[in-house]
């Protein structure tokens, strides 16, 4: 089960984001002052406490992003419908979308995904369509760009 972040991991993620910044826009003040000279402003004197957050990975990060575009369509309701998922794969997979033939692409997404015959595309529907999906960008990736030697 994936873990779930806190209002206060969030926070502190957040925080330390906000650390990287300020140190480096103390970097970027400093190369200024060598290369034109003194600024004519206050010194930054911010400090950041130390933390002890751990980011999430990459990989974490993904499953994170899969997860809420799909709530982030589907809604209170939690499952998505045709015009939902039409909205969604011509917000967040583009180029999927317009490099489609077939008008009636989302119709057979559509009826590959929902279990029920409902009208209804589960959370369990999206994952199996993110995985074609992806499924078919790795195939493309080992075919055309791997051998290539074009990195990721």
């Amino acid at each position: 089960m994936q873990k779930g972040y806190s209002i206060t991991e969030i926070e502190e993620q957040l925080l330390q984001l906000l650390c990287s910044v300020v140190v480096a826009v103390k970097t970027i003040v400093a190369k200024r002052q060598e290369f034109y000279g003194p600024f004519h402003r206050p010194n930054l004197k911010l400090t950041c406490p130390k933390i002890n957050a751990k980011m999430p990975s990459q990989m974490e990060h993904a499953m994170e992003t899969v997860m809420f575009t799909f709530h982030r369509f589907a809604g209170d309701k939690n499952y998505l419908t045709k015009e939902d998922l039409r909205h969604l794969m011509e917000k967040e997979v583009p180029g999927y979308m317009e490099n489609q033939k077939d008008p009636m692409a989302i119709d057979r997404i559509m009826k590959n995904l929902e279990e029920c015959r409902d009208g209804k595309i589960t959370f369990e529907g999206y994952l199996s369509l993110f995985a074609g999906l992806t499924n078919g960008c790795n195939e493309y990736y080992v075919k055309k760009m791997k051998p290539t030697g074009k990195k990721y």
